[in-house]
């Protein structure tokens, strides 16, 4: 994938349409106990933004899906899991959990997961997300290399702040050093 490329993605499917987006990685440390010693383990995890808003707020009256004639919006960020899936499960996508997403009815109320409209707009997602991962098989890639951007620019401007921090303190270093041979003038 390239950054020319445009985004979000969009899928249209029977009762409804959704959209994709890339998000950049997530990165988690796990210990991974090796015999005798125990040891820290880079998890690098794809993840995409899913939503049938196109505007990724999981508004109603700005993009459905329809489960049994009734309108719902659905906006969550999904990450790709490793091929030993979710507590050894087959699980290949699981849902991250996020501020303000999930999925809602035509009233904007929050779908409980009991409920079978929860469900069944977690297999289209999944098919939506199978689609997706089919059309563009690069994409996790693209979310790894928004990770690294992302860390690289943050220790980019970090590296900044440490510089100007060093020369303001060898800038007053000298202002204290031109003190103590003002005294001994």
């Amino acid at each position: 994938m390239t950054d020319d490329q445009r985004e979000p993605y969009k899928y249209e499917i029977a009762d409804g349409e959704f959209h994709i987006k890339i998000l950049a990685a997530q990165r988690k440390m796990r210990s991974h106990h090796n015999g005798w010693t125990t040891e820290r383990v880079e998890e690098l995890r794809a993840r995409v933004q899913i939503a049938t808003d196109p505007e990724f707020e999981g508004r109603v009256t700005h993009g459905f899906v329809k489960v049994r004639g009734r309108k719902y919006a659905a906006e969550h960020t999904v990450i790709r899991l490793g091929p030993e899936g979710y507590l050894g499960q087959p699980q290949t996508w699981d849902r991250a959990p996020t501020y303000g997403g999930g999925t809602r009815n035509e009233l904007g109320r929050t779908v409980p997961y009991e409920q079978k409209a929860y469900d069944a707009i977690w297999k289209i997602e999944f098919e939506v997300l199978d689609r997706f991962e089919k059309d563009y098989p690069d994409w996790a890639r693209e979310s790894y290399r928004r990770l690294f951007a992302r860390n690289r620019d943050n220790k980019t401007g970090d590296a900044k702040n440490l510089r100007q921090q060093a020369s303001n303190a060898d800038r007053e270093a000298r202002e204290w050093q031109k003190r103590i041979d003002d005294l001994n003038a």
